[in-house]
């Protein structure tokens, strides 16, 4: 997904530079050149994904190992964290046995 934004994001960008150049330029002589080239370039940012796509190898068990190693980390830091809670639940709950048990032995 953050590849087609950026690559939507270049061709906007892009073309806002070229608008800029052509109004900045006040010889409408070489407007036409100015053009050209902007157009030629603006082919070349267009077709440029599908020439790397072509040059890397796509290798979906590559993906879906990625993605479930992704999720196996997510759940062993929930579980780190439950372990956490569940020594903190004990403790607390000793703490307050302990304390009632006092009660009980003072009176």
């Amino acid at each position: 997904m953050e590849f087609l934004y950026q690559y939507i994001k270049n061709i906007c960008v892009f073309t806002l530079v070229i608008t800029l150049i052509l109004n900045i330029f006040p010889d409408r002589q070489y407007l036409k050149y100015i053009k050209l080239f902007a157009g030629l370039l603006l082919i070349l940012l267009a077709i440029n994904p599908i020439v790397n796509l072509g040059k890397k190898r796509i290798d979906i068990s590559d993906i879906i190992d990625k993605f479930y190693y992704s999720e196996i980390t997510v759940d062993s830091d929930m579980s780190d964290s439950l372990n956490e809670i569940q020594t903190k639940v004990y403790e607390r709950m000793s703490e307050m046995n302990e304390q009632s048990t006092g009660v009980e032995e003072n009176q």
